[in-house]
């Protein structure tokens, strides 16, 4: 590469894993160490100041205007659309920076989370698994991804909601969920990397109506390997998405 060229040619250090700061001319200028190093956001944020400095930067509008990376897919109205974030626990890498998901359940699947007769207190159902799969084979840290295919593959799971409050035609579920899952961390290698996580959340629901209002689902314990790692599920209401032009 023409980049890592040019840096040699000047005695600074190249690799796969580097930040390389180019001139207005793409010329190189420098390139910080950050593999190992804690907290990379302050070692680079204090890198590019001394650039900055160094050439006597003025400031000035943004290149490109900021905006959201993720955003929620195109839905049916009567589905229902989940944002699912996780972030491992390993510092001073990539992984320090959370991960998104979004999932869409059709208006069958999110059916099947409310309950199969009368909500009454203290009732409780367990969500069929092939729903319970397609919420909880996402609880997973930050891998090396370069699509959106799901690479889980679920060996144990349960997803079990019970009425806690019954007040002017609302109902409160407790939401109690465990999965084992086999999620390897590089796309096309088999590499057994496990998941076991315990969660617990709350959904509340109109029973007359059969329309869940808010679902929200996080990890009480959880670890990859030997990684403990946290996320967190939350429904979004169909206000914000047509807020946000969907």
């Amino acid at each position: 590469m023409r980049i890592q060229a040019d840096f040699r040619s000047k005695k600074m250090e190249t690799g796969l894993v580097r930040v390389y700061i180019l001139g207005p001319d793409g010329t190189a200028i420098g390139t910080p160490e950050i593999i190992g190093k804690p907290q990379v956001q302050d070692v680079l944020r204090v890198f590019l100041e001394q650039i900055v400095s160094q050439l006597h930067i003025q400031p000035g509008p943004p290149v490109a205007t900021p905006h959201p990376q993720s955003l929620p897919p195109q839905a049916d109205p009567s589905s229902t659309v989940f944002h699912l974030v996780a972030r491992g626990s390993n510092t001073a890498t990539w992984r320090e920076f959370p991960a998104e998901n979004w999932i869409v359940l059709d208006q069958s699947e999110s059916n099947a989370l409310l309950p199969p007769g009368a909500a009454n207190l203290n009732s409780s159902w367990e969500v069929p698994p092939e729903v319970a799969n397609k919420l909880l084979s996402w609880f997973y840290p930050q891998t090396e991804d370069t699509s959106r295919t799901n690479r889980s593959k679920i060996i144990r799971e349960a997803l079990r909601m019970t009425v806690v409050t019954l007040d002017r035609g609302m109902a409160r579920a407790r939401i109690e969920a465990s999965v084992r899952l086999v999620h390897s961390f590089y796309p096309g290698r088999d590499t057994g990397e496990t998941v076991e996580a315990k969660l617990l959340g709350f959904m509340d629901f109109s029973p007359g109506e059969r329309r869940i209002q808010r679902l929200r689902l996080v990890t009480e314990k959880a670890t990859y390997n030997d990684e403990v790692f946290d996320a967190a599920l939350r429904s979004v209401s169909r206000e914000t998405l047509e807020a946000q032009g969907h």
